[in-house]
């Protein structure tokens, strides 16, 4: 029903696929796929139970959602948390729709489809579709789905079959407010309608790319896309609707009435209370790709780096199954034991695992941070851009003066009175205990990392193959 892509959002995703030939796991032969499957090797371990980008939400209540995204990542919430399913699938996906808790559909690439009964995951057969963006049913047996190429597939409840779309563009969003009123939207701000017999192109009054559709009734339905776009169709003709100075893409859009409108993008949240849209803080400026809700004071609103955001009626928060939320990209990593571990990201993001959970520690508004090291857990070093090198000496954070406002990326030390910080054009800063100074690379490369054995071994590699090897002489 809706997700549209994310590709937006961090370069292309691409994602998802689906359909098979039977949309009821009665008529599908297909393997059965665990719904707790204990994590082996490598697993997430996130404030949220994934990090990966979140691309579609639907649920039956406000205590029974689920979301999915890349990965394979399918989440439920129960109403009280948000939990892993853990199906065993690898693919990502795009697309989640269902009739009820016990009859949902999640869609993905290569032309997986997954069907949940209400106790576990299986994978239906019969791939009749290399990609499919959208999903979106009148009941368990009308279900439809589309993709590239304009792709739109049918299911009966008994087998998935191709329809005729009369287009070639990519169809990205499919809602409707029957299996006889039903509109899909795509490329160059194609809609079309499907009125119980045969695809019709529309006038859309727009070109840009439309990502989802919604509706509050066959009179009163809403389509967003790229540079804010926002048309509405009363019944009779599409119309362009200002979304103020809001130009970033949108990527979801549902409602709870006609005059009760979400619609979210590009870290960006609009609210249309049937006069005009306006922006919501959303507390976040991840993208968010797609929105659903039980009601006007409980919707659900997911996007980029495991984001989930609920909205009460009043503000939105951020969710998770523990505290600390964080939603950034993280780039450096370390640790005195298991049990003392620090992590920094984008917007000045620290984070702190005590061998129990991960915190999200305070400084400040600051840019990137790349790099972090420490002697102890006492004496701990970060760096990031505009020349950043943060201090914390076991209470709090404290900004040190470098002399230097480019990019830092890498840092590591022997003693808190002996650390190294490599950066952009070639830049290694050394620190004495005293004050940070800098050291001749004899290059201008962007130096990535450091490391060393002592004072007088140390390596530091970087762009264009540089690899740098100090031996106690500045050279």
């Amino acid at each position: 029903m809706k997700r549209k892509i994310v590709w937006l959002i961090v370069t292309c995703l691409m994602v998802a696929a689906l359909v098979l030939t039977s949309c009821s796991p009665a008529h599908t032969s297909t393997q059965t796929l665990t719904s707790a499957l204990k994590p082996i090797g490598w697993s997430w371990q996130n404030p949220t139970p994934t990090g990966n980008i979140l691309t579609n939400v639907w649920g039956s209540s406000s205590s029974d959602i689920f979301a999915v995204g890349w990965g394979g990542t399918i989440l439920h919430y129960d109403g009280k948390s948000w939990n892993n399913m853990g199906i065993g699938s690898v693919d990502s996906f795009v697309g989640v729709w269902g009739s009820s808790s016990s009859d949902v559909f999640a869609a993905g690439e290569d032309g997986t489809i997954l069907h949940y009964d209400g106790k576990r995951w299986t994978e239906m057969s019969g791939r009749t579709a290399r990609l499919l963006y959208g999903v979106w049913g009148s009941s368990s047996s009308d279900v439809f789905a589309v993709g590239p190429d304009g792709t739109i597939l049918r299911c009966d409840g008994r087998s998935w079959t191709g329809m005729s779309s009369g287009t070639i563009v990519d169809l990205y969003g499919v809602w409707g407010s029957s299996s006889s009123d039903v509109f899909a939207v795509g490329e160059d701000g194609t809609i079309l309608h499907y009125d119980g017999k045969s695809w019709n192109n529309m006038s859309s009054g727009s070109v840009d790319m439309l990502y989802d559709v919604w509706g509050n009734s066959s009179s009163d339905v809403f389509a967003v896309g790229e540079w804010g776009t926002i048309l509405h169709y009363d019944g009779k003709s599409w119309n362009i609707v200002s979304s103020s100075v809001y130009m970033v893409s949108l990527y979801g859009v549902w409602g709870s009435s006609s005059s009760d409108v979400f619609a979210v993008g590009d870290g960006i949240i609009l609210h249309y209370d049937g006069r005009s849209w306006t922006g919501m803080s959303s507390g976040t400026i991840n993208p968010l790709l797609g929105v659903w809700g039980s009601s006007s004071s409980d919707v659900f609103a997911v996007g980029n780096f495991g984001t989930i955001l609920r909205y009460d009626g009043k503000s939105w928060t951020k969710m998770s199954s523990g505290t600390g939320s964080v939603y950034s990209s993280l780039y450096g990593v370390w640790g005195s034991s298991s049990s003392d571990v620090f992590a920094v990201g984008d917007y000045g993001t620290i984070l702190h695992y005590d061998g129990k959970s991960w915190t999200h520690m305070s400084f400040g508004s600051v840019g990137v941070l790349s790099g972090v090291w420490g002697s102890s857990s006492s004496d701990v070093f970060a760096t990031g851009e505009d020349g950043t090198i943060l201090h914390y000496d076991g209470k709090s954070w404290t900004k040190m003066s470098s002399g230097y406002v480019g990019r830092l990326s890498g840092v590591w030390g022997r003693s808190s009175s002996d650390v190294f910080a490599v950066g952009a054009f070639g830049t290694i800063l050394h620190y004495d205990g005293k004050s940070w100074t800098k050291m001749s690379s004899g290059t201008i490369y962007r130096i990535c990392s450091v490391w060393g054995r002592s004072s007088s071994d140390v390596f530091a590699v970087g762009w264009g193959g540089t690899i740098l090897h100090y031996a106690g002489s500045n050279r």
